[in-house]
């Protein structure tokens, strides 16, 4: 039998093994097994059986090397998903594998040989004067069997010396076995610890039992305490030495003990308390039972929600998701970042307690690896996560919830470049699920779809709450001038100090971290930046560095110009960033407790203490960047400062002003949530730009109208479809002679197609890390026709090439920077 291998590699194709006998029944699609490649063993997955070998020699088809799995880690609807990923989005399947697996699941084996036991008779017989069948070995046979001998740990293929037939011959014979030292997370175990109800050890009572034991009557009564059954690990009262006691109480028959995996849990150190669904309003009653008629009816169904910040779309998820539940289905939910996914989280355990698991990159391997675990068992029938969830092993799936969907995050723009959004939908489509996309501000691409008719939308105008939408107010900074500190202009200060005084919060957002993203020398001009990248350093004070924020460059400040030599005191730092905010305001407004949100400082765990002081009012002012823009519920925040509107909204990219309306709308909507009114002031140098003034009055229809008649005019999504391709290289003369071939290449069918070819130029972002880009985009009005020419050309160029060339394709590109 053969079988067709996904191998964990950025390579092309499926590649065909045979299967070993020892391995019938166990080689199924979904397992993991180890392969030959080349001089290495690689990890792969098996995807799908490929015939019987018929004419072909055995010695032709190199045999698996082993199996890792006894049942599939991947499901068969995973792996056809994960199939159609690779298809769509022109990808290598092994890829796509790797991004569904956890780390702990991709940690290269060790593999070791060992001579069996017919192995050591063989050996002892090769000596004999009368030898069985089957025992005769060759002198290389002998020797490579001697030196298994010599090791009881056994030995690796490399230090054995074998080609692959010798070791093949070995294996089939049963004369060497091959075992597999996996490097995988420990797993965690605690004692349940229960009353036995009449001690039966020795007789005599508890007491006479106890005797003057005064740790384990400790134990004892810590036990009783907890209603006699507990996990040692978390009794309460326990003394130290626990688990030496327990077995003590076991011994004299007091207590049962039963030893028990314990599933790493993300959120063990913080409880959330029980909460009961919310009473719908009108339009959210409207919308879940729409939701819900089309569960009934059973197949795949795709809606939007669109609904104006405070609408109450998460309750409408959570009284959807209870109605899944009840139907015996599961449900994955999707957010575009890990800042969302804590807070999202802590409310769906709030009201499916223990059912929800947690998935995204902020988690430790080994959380990621027991979360996963319990969602591919289906104990548990919800996962929240990010991106990468979207693979997420969930059994029997009967909605797909996908918040924020208009976020770019959805995007991965590095390797596998999907959009879990769309992705999401294909996967709801094949399990005949209930799809969501829910946002306030929709992309383009969604909206258009449902005004053609491919997704159905449902509207909430109103705040779930009494509480009004936010006044947007907009300070023009050609009139009102930011003081010395360039952050705050007048009426932004005064309303600062305003919202202080009456004990409120506030939230001030610029999307740029750092202290100043700027610097240069005043005597000469001169400008510090990246070595590797076309960008410029970004000075970070709290660690006394310039760094890069796309490569990670960094260097100390510099002393003197490297140009002029121009004394420090000559060097400026200029321009925003969220640092230099914080401290600027910290100057102004010594008595507010701060706190920042950016790259900086959401660790995972700084993350979560982030929005827990905001939660608990232990901060006056949140300052951060467009992490604090997404999602967060906090009622007391009744003010929002937009520090610079125009930041993003001149970029070269088409999707620019839906970008900065999106942004300056969903961080207005942070305000006033809760019983008292919400104000938001913006400043910017661009007041009359339809972005500004759409989000200054709650407009998303005049924006979208506005901005899709563009896009029909010019052909882009969502009034047409694009597809790049991304060329890269240390040699920046190959660099561009490649793209200008593969621009060449596109020229012969382009015109024919109705496909056009813009570029092929260097990418806005000329160098990063070290390496030179180009950038070459196909769009047209008709997809079949852009994947026409798009297939074979990605077929012949994509890919790593002579002279470092590196060739992407990115299909429904997102960012073009």
């Amino acid at each position: 039998m053969l079988v067709e291998v996904a191998p964990l590699a950025p390579l092309p194709g499926l590649l065909t093994y045979r299967v070993p006998p020892r391995f019938d029944g166990r080689a199924r699609a979904g397992c993991r097994v180890l392969v030959p490649l080349g001089r290495r063993t690689v990890m792969g997955v098996i995807v799908d059986e490929a015939g019987e070998l018929g004419e072909l020699r055995p010695a032709e088809i190199k045999p698996l090397g082993e199996v890792l799995d006894s049942e599939p880690v991947l499901p068969a609807d995973l792996l056809a998903l994960l199939r159609w990923t690779a298809r769509y989005y022109l990808a290598p399947l092994g890829e796509v594998v790797r991004a569904a697996l956890p780390p702990a699941l991709q940690a290269q084996e060790t593999e070791l040989l060992r001579i069996t036991e017919a192995g050591s008779e063989a050996l002892a017989a090769q000596s004999a004067v009368l030898r069985r069948p089957g025992q005769d070995l060759d002198a290389k046979a002998q020797a490579l069997l001697e030196r298994l001998a010599a090791s009881a740990r056994g030995v690796t293929r490399k230090t054995l010396g074998a080609t692959p037939a010798q070791l093949s011959r070995l294996l089939e014979r049963g004369l060497v076995a091959l075992s597999v030292q996996r490097r995988r997370p420990a797993v965690r175990k605690d004692l349940i610890i229960e009353r036995v109800e009449q001690p039966a050890a020795n007789g005599g009572a508890v007491d006479a039992l106890l005797g003057r034991a005064r740790r384990q009557s400790q134990l004892y009564s810590a036990l009783l305490a907890a209603g006699g059954r507990a996990r040692l690990g978390m009794l309460q009262g326990a003394p130290s030495g626990a688990r030496a006691l327990a077995h003590k109480l076991a011994d004299k028959g007091l207590v049962r003990l039963e030893e028990v995996e314990i599933p790493r849990d993300p959120f063990e150190s913080e409880p959330v308390s029980p909460d009961k669904p919310h009473v719908l309003n009108d339009e959210q009653r409207s919308a879940h039972e729409h939701l819900l008629g089309a569960a009934r009816r059973g197949g795949f169904a795709a809606f939007l929600l669109q609904g104006v910040t405070g609408s109450g779309k998460t309750e409408v998820y959570l009284r959807f998701i209870a109605d899944v539940l009840e139907r015996g289905r599961g449900a994955l939910v999707l957010v575009p970042e890990i800042s969302l996914t804590p807070q999202l989280a802590a409310r769906f355990r709030a009201r499916f307690g223990e059912r929800v698991a947690v998935l995204h990159s902020a988690l430790t391997d080994a959380e990621r690896y027991d979360q996963w675990r319990l969602i591919r068992s289906g104990t548990v029938p919800i996962v929240v996560g990010a991106r990468s969830a979207v693979f997420a092993p969930l059994p029997d799936i009967g909605a797909v919830i996908v918040d924020e969907e208009h976020d770019s995050s959805f995007k991965q723009e590095e390797g596998l470049r999907y959009n879990a959004r769309d992705v999401a939908l294909v996967r709801a489509r094949d399990a005949g699920a209930v799809c969501v996309l829910g946002s306030a501000t929709p992309s383009l691409e969604s909206r258009y779809g449902a005004d053609s008719g491919r997704l159905e939308r449902l509207v909430l105008t109103q705040r779930a709450t009494s509480a009004s939408m936010p006044k947007v107010e907009i300070i023009d900074l050609k009139t009102y001038r930011t003081g010395k500190d360039r952050v705050l202009s007048a009426p932004l200060a005064t309303a600062l100090e305003e919202t202080l005084a009456r004990g409120e919060q506030a939230i001030v957002f610029l999307n740029r971290r750092g202290f100043a993203p700027f610097v240069l020398c005043r005597a000469c001009g001169h400008t510090f930046r990246c070595q590797h990248c076309s960008v410029s350093l970004t000075h970070h004070r709290s660690r006394a560095r310039l760094v890069c924020h796309y490569c990670g460059y960094n260097s100390a400040p510099p002393e003197q110009c490297p140009a002029c030599q121009a004394p420090r005191e000559a060097i400026g730092m200029l321009g925003l960033g969220t640092e230099r905010v914080e401290a600027v305001l910290g100057e102004r407004f010594p008595e507010a407790r701060l706190a920042r949100l950016d790259r900086d400082t959401a660790t995972s765990k700084g993350l979560r203490a982030i929005l827990r002081s905001v939660g608990r009012r232990e901060v006056d002012v949140l300052i951060g960047t467009q992490m604090v823009t997404k999602g967060h519920d906090f009622p007391d925040v009744t003010l929002v400062a937009v520090l610079c509107a125009d930041l993003g909204l001149h970029f070269p990219d088409f999707r620019a002003a839906e970008r900065t309306f999106q942004l300056l709308s969903q961080v207005a909507g942070r305000a006033g949530r809760g019983e008292r009114p919400g104000r938001v002031l913006v400043q910017t140098y661009a007041p009359s730009h339809p972005s500004v003034v759409c989000a200054r009055d709650h407009d998303y229809e005049a924006f979208y109208g506005g901005e899709l008649e563009g896009r029909l005019e010019l052909g882009y999504p969502p009034a047409g479809h694009l597809a790049a391709f991304r060329i890269d290289g240390a040699d920046a003369k190959l660099v561009e002679r490649r793209a200008r071939e593969i621009a060449g290449s596109a020229r012969l069918r382009a015109g024919s197609l109705g496909v056009d070819l813009l570029g092929p130029t260097e990418a806005p972002i000329q160098r990063l890390k070290g390496r030179t880009r180009w950038l070459l985009l196909l769009r047209a009005r008709e997809r079949r026709a852009l994947r026409t020419l798009l297939d074979p050309l990605a077929a012949q160029w994509v890919g790593a090439s002579a002279g470092g060339l590196r060739v992407a394709v990115d299909v429904d590109p997102i960012g073009l920077l």
